[in-house]
């Protein structure tokens, strides 16, 4: 697991996705969105990229946030596909980690980036939403996958 993030300004992303809630308890299913969200097989024009996005968003005070599962496409499909949402990940600054590994072990890194890293850094984290870009890889597995995670970070 590294925690020696880069940092990269992005342009806004917008991506059409599939959502539920979820809490730190009930995060362990979030696989099951994702299994539910290829299953859909939506067809698109515009996939910008060949990368998948899980995105948690929408924090609340009891614990509770959403999490998106989706592609960024443009042009937006109108009207969007049954069940789809559209999620938009801000522009600005991020710190991004990079790893290869289980996709078990996302939580575990996920935890170390915001009780580890993130208070021994110096930076600061901004509004917006956290999220894990998944590049296209021929040998992904559940075993053995690029991931990387994306934090908002203040300029």
């Amino acid at each position: 697991m590294r925690l020696e993030p880069e940092f990269h300004e992005v342009q806004e992303k917008r991506l059409v996705a599939l959502s539920r809630d979820y809490t730190i308890e009930t995060r362990k299913d979030i696989p099951e969105l994702w299994n539910d969200f290829w299953a859909r097989e939506w067809k698109f024009k515009g996939i910008e990229e060949q990368a998948a996005y899980g995105v948690s968003y929408s924090m609340r005070p009891d614990g509770r946030f959403s999490y998106a599962a989706g592609r960024n496409i443009d042009p937006i499909p109108d009207p969007l596909p049954e069940g789809a949402c559209l999620v938009t990940l801000s522009a600005g600054r991020y710190a991004v980690f990079r790893n290869q590994g289980a996709v078990a072990e996302i939580p575990k890194l996920f935890d170390a980036i915001f009780s580890q890293w993130l208070p021994n850094s110096g930076e600061k984290q901004r509004e917006g939403a956290v999220f894990e870009r998944y590049p296209y890889d021929d040998n992904a597995s559940p075993k053995s996958m690029i991931y990387e995670i994306w934090v908002p970070m203040a300029s």
